[in-house]
């Protein structure tokens, strides 16, 4: 798995550096040379765009750069097989544990299991997971949370995380979707992403903004996909 994630940061770098010298490496349009989705591009849209809408300056002070230099690469686990797009009716749970100051992420039954999810299949080293955020018993909405997936080095799963590839699809062959469940498994209460939401350390949940936008990401890449649509359209005729 290292000599894949070393392919993938030197087509990123070769891309920057030799092709495409004044676009961000994250735009590289993959499907002319490699007949494909390029394997990091989840790293630099979903993951990215969420990073910067959702997160706080020092959030942001700390997690962009190890993203945007290829340091970790990015993933975004909403769906869950059992519900889809039911955003509200998403089962995986953030339980905030007051004695650590830590956040228990858990996948409690089979159809929480987070479903479809682009690069994590084979590489992703950290994702955005969406999960019900549980405070002493008190449930308080759905709200996203940066977790390790990988090892950065090893690329083994972070201990209570098991996650693998989806395997054949009808389409979008180039891109290894995949699904990832966990096991009680803990992070700093500072991975959650605080911009439109917080929670303190005492377990004080508070609204900062208009939470509707802790889905715009995902509208905006589902307009996307109807406007690629076209292009593939376009490409096949």
């Amino acid at each position: 798995m290292t000599d894949w994630y070393r392919k993938c940061n030197l087509a990123w770098s070769l891309g920057k550096e030799k092709w495409f010298v004044n676009s961000d490496p994250g735009n590289i349009n993959w499907s002319f040379p490699h007949l494909g989705e390029s394997p990091m591009n989840l790293n630099y849209t979903m993951f990215q765009l969420t990073l910067e809408a959702m997160m706080t300056d020092e959030q942001l002070k700390k997690w962009s750069p190890l993203q945007k230099h290829s340091r970790i690469l990015g993933g975004y686990a909403q769906t869950e097989i059992g519900h889809g797009s039911d955003v509200s009716g998403l089962e995986t749970t953030a339980t905030l544990d007051l004695k650590t100051d830590e956040f228990v992420i858990h996948t409690p039954t089979k159809n929480a299991t987070k479903w479809w999810p682009g690069d994590i299949g084979l590489h992703c080293t950290h994702t955005i997971v969406y999960a019900q955020l549980v405070i002493e018993g008190q449930k308080f909405g759905v709200m996203p949370f940066m977790v390790q997936l990988r090892d950065c080095d090893t690329f083994m799963p972070m201990k209570g995380v098991t996650l693998g590839d989806m395997g054949p699809k009808f389409g979008y062959g180039s891109k290894n979707n995949g699904w990832c469940a966990f096991e009680s498994v803990r992070i700093p209460r500072e991975q959650m992403l605080m911009k439109y939401t917080a929670v303190d350390k005492d377990g004080t949940f508070s609204i900062e903004g208009d939470t509707r936008v802790l889905y715009s990401v995902m509208m905006n890449i589902r307009l996307q996909l109807i406007q690629y649509s076209g292009q593939a359209l376009t490409e096949a005729l």
